[in-house]
């Protein structure tokens, strides 16, 4: 259920209880809500673990969360699930006194209450943050090793173009001898052509 869907719950500016009010009245109301519904999140230093022989490479695309979660030996209860289902059911309509009547009536029809649905949540949000954490840490990894290899590999290339260079350099320091012996042969040729006959 996203934050918006939640905060529907406790605000509902079309309630005949907020139908008068002011805007400014609407936007402190909501502000307290964000207020006492950050009071109820879990806390960012919790977080779980990965479950063992979870390979964090393996992590990528669409993630199974559920997969996840029983791994992670949480009971397959299901109650953050099964309650946004059925608030999901309800009519948009209603308003928020009712919506939580609701609430509390079908967790109690499934033998449940408030504070399973907030540790089914918290044991759940704990694994979810384990696999952002161990991914974040993978993904470190691997850049860094790739870094290391793209340094190794621009070192490589660099002692390259130097090993190219260097036999440019030799190719034309060669050139050079050659057109100046050239030159030197062309010269004795010319000279001693012209002291006799000497066949072309």
């Amino acid at each position: 259920m996203s934050w918006k869907k939640v905060k529907r719950l406790f605000v509902v500016a079309e309630d005949q209880e907020h139908a008068a009010a002011t805007p400014g009245d609407l936007s402190q109301v909501e502000a307290q809500v964000d207020a006492d519904l950050a009071a109820l999140e879990l806390p960012a230093g919790q977080v779980g673990t990965l479950p063992s022989g979870t390979d964090p490479a393996a992590l990528q695309g669409t993630i199974d969360f559920q997969g996840l979660y029983d791994q992670a030996g949480i009971p397959n209860t299901d109650e953050v699930e099964q309650l946004e289902k059925f608030l999901e059911g309800l009519d948009n309509t209603l308003p928020q006194a009712s919506r939580l009547a609701a609430a509390k009536a079908f967790l109690s029809a499934i033998g449940k209450s408030p504070n399973h649905v907030v540790e089914d949540a918290g044991r759940k949000i704990q694994v979810v943050r384990a696999v952002g954490e161990v991914k974040g840490t993978d993904a470190s990894n691997r850049q860094r090793e790739l870094q290391t290899e793209i340094t190794r590999l621009e070192s490589e290339i660099e002692q390259c173009r130097s090993a190219m260079e260097s036999i440019n350099a030799e190719l034309e320091n060669v050139r050079h001898q050659c057109a100046v012996e050239e030159g030197r042969l062309q010269a004795a040729r010319v000279f001693f052509g012209h002291l006799g006959n000497v066949q072309k």
